[in-house]
């Protein structure tokens, strides 16, 4: 009757061996692909009430100067629906800190703008 303990013991170390080396696998998959992104940030600075079908807002980016940045905004209405969007190119060059002012176009009542994030390229 000890057999079957050490077997099931056995094969319980080796489910937890593997997903130890599953969830090591991830955070260093993860940790590569954050430090890859060169020291790129970028927030959702402010925003005003929309004005003509557009609702104007300011984003701010911390970016290599060298780095070329698409930013993709949405906004969103009172039920969480997306009622507008935008890419805003950030052309490299310039100050590595900078304040982006763009215009999103309203298909409806926007209450509120989300920066979704920016993607780099050279």
């Amino acid at each position: 009757m000890a057999e079957p303990q050490t077997r099931r013991a056995r094969i319980g170390a080796t489910v937890a061996m593997a997903a130890v080396a599953v969830a090591i696998t991830a955070v260093v998959l993860w940790l590569t692909v954050d430090w890859r992104d060169e020291g790129v940030r970028a927030a959702l600075h402010s925003w005003q009430e929309p004005v003509d079908d557009t609702m104007p807002v300011t984003i701010e980016v911390d970016r290599p100067p060298h780095t070329t940045l698409t930013c993709d905004l949405i906004a969103r209405d009172v039920r969480f629906v997306v009622v507008g969007q935008v890419s805003v190119e950030v052309p490299a060059g310039g100050e590595r800190r900078q304040r982006i002012d763009a215009l999103i176009p309203l298909r409806g009542d926007g209450i509120a703008p989300e920066l979704e994030g920016c993607t780099a390229s050279r």
